[in-house]
């Protein structure tokens, strides 16, 4: 989408360069935000809610889990951020105390993966895209934000692997 950002450093237009730069953090910060709440939400929910009060309130229209998932306690369900960036998200309520909350980014945030349970009180945020494949545009900047948040953590190899890498690719 941004790649004649990249021409217009080649031929001096740094400023322009900058200015769309700047936009596009602004834009992964928000999106980062959404996710931040929204994930607080679904976390505060696996505590407090039934399996059935869940899948209620968070399954797709149209897209509720079947009997044999619901006799497995787990529900799948996809949140759309964007047009171009998407979370799909799997929640297992196996028992009281094994209750979690796995959330795959898709598109632009491709290989971020937050994971948290009912039962501690912290986030786990990675950077994993899939069988070595590279990560979405915005995975490293969206990695990055999350874990500046309070009860948003690494799972010890995502820091060394954000830390090395470029916030954004133009």
């Amino acid at each position: 989408m941004f790649g004649w950002v990249r021409g217009a450093r080649t031929f001096g237009w740094d400023e322009v360069a900058r200015i769309f730069g700047r936009r596009r953090r602004s834009e992964v910060d928000e999106r980062a935000k959404l996710l931040g709440r929204m994930i607080a939400l679904l976390v505060h929910s696996l505590r407090t809610k039934s399996y059935d009060e869940f899948v209620a309130r968070f399954s797709n229209p149209g897209q509720q889990p079947d009997a044999l998932k619901r006799l497995s306690s787990k529900a799948h369900f996809q949140m759309r951020v964007s047009p171009t960036c998407w979370y799909d998200a799997t929640v297992s309520y196996a028992r009281d105390d094994a209750r979690s909350l796995c959330i795959a980014g898709g598109g632009d945030d491709f290989g971020v993966v937050i994971s948290a349970n009912a039962t501690d009180d912290g986030v786990v945020v990675k950077l994993d895209p899939a069988d070595g494949q590279k990560p979405g545009r915005d995975a490293r900047a969206v990695t990055r934000a999350l874990l500046a948040f309070p009860g948003f953590r690494s799972s010890g190899t995502t820091e060394d692997s954000v830390g090395v890498l470029p916030d954004y690719d133009y």
